[in-house]
C-alpha cells in the first residue's frame, strides 16, 4: 500500500506540475524538459509513469472533466423541480468554465478523434466522465414527456450552453465590453432565457 501511495504521489507531482506550466502558456509550448524540472523528477521517472506528453495530457482533460463533472451532479441534485435542476446543471457548467479557465480550456478543447486509435482506453474513460450528465440520459432518468424533453431539445439546449462556455473561455473581455455587462450578469440572463424556453415546453 505504501508503495502504492509513493507511485501515486509522484504521479499527482507530475500532473500539478504540468497544470501549473500550462497555467502559464498553451499546452504545445510546454516540453518534457520542462515538466521534469518543474516535477523534480527525471526523465526517465516521467516515462515510466506516462508513455508520453499525450498521456499527460489526456490525464490533465480526464482530471479536469471528472472535477466539472463533480460540480454538475451536485448542482443538478438541488432544486424543487426538474427545470431548476436544469438551469443548475447548465449555470454550473459555464460557471465552471468561469472559475477554473485553464480546466475549462481543457474541456471545451477536447478532441477525443485526435486520440482515439492512439490511446483509446484514456478516450473511453474522459467519455464515460463527460457524458454523466449528458441531457436526455437526465431526461429519461427523471421520466419526462419525451414529447417534449427529446433529442432535439438536448442538442439544442447543450449547444446553446456549449457555445457559451467557448465564448467565457475565450471571449471573456469582449463580451464583457461589446454587450457592456459583466460575465456573472450574462450567465444569468441566458439561464432566465433558458428557463422560459423549458417553462415554454407542452404550452
Amino acid at each position: 500500500m505504501e508503495r502504492q501511495q509513493k507511485k501515486d504521489a509522484i504521479r499527482d507531482k507530475i500532473i500539478a506540475a504540468t497544470f501549473d506550466l500550462i497555467c502559464e502558456r498553451t499546452w504545445e509550448s510546454v516540453s518534457s524538459d520542462e515538466i521534469c524540472a518543474a516535477a523534480k523528477v527525471s526523465k526517465r521517472t516521467l516515462y515510466a509513469y506516462f508513455r508520453s506528453q499525450d498521456e499527460i495530457y489526456l490525464e490533465l482533460v480526464k482530471r479536469s472533466f471528472a472535477q466539472m463533472a463533480t460540480c454538475l451532479g451536485a448542482a443538478f441534485s438541488e432544486g424543487n423541480t426538474v427545470t431548476d435542476r436544469i438551469i443548475n446543471l447548465g449555470e454550473a457548467y459555464l460557471r465552471f468554465m468561469l472559475d477554473e479557465p485553464v480546466k475549462g480550456a481543457l474541456v471545451v478543447r477536447f478532441d477525443e478523434m485526435r486520440f482515439t486509435e492512439s490511446y483509446p482506453e484514456q478516450v473511453k474513460w474522459i467519455g464515460e466522465i463527460a457524458n454523466a450528465n449528458e441531457l436526455l440520459a437526465l431526461f429519461r432518468q427523471q421520466k419526462l414527456d419525451p414529447e417534449h424533453f427529446d433529442r432535439s431539445l438536448a442538442l439544442g439546449l447543450w449547444a446553446h450552453i456549449q457555445g457559451l462556455a467557448q465564448l467565457i473561455v475565450s471571449k471573456k473581455m469582449w463580451l464583457e465590453d461589446y454587450y457592456g455587462i459583466a460575465i456573472e450578469n450574462l450567465i444569468a440572463e441566458q439561464m432566465t432565457f433558458v428557463r422560459k424556453i423549458l417553462e415554454g415546453l407542452g404550452k
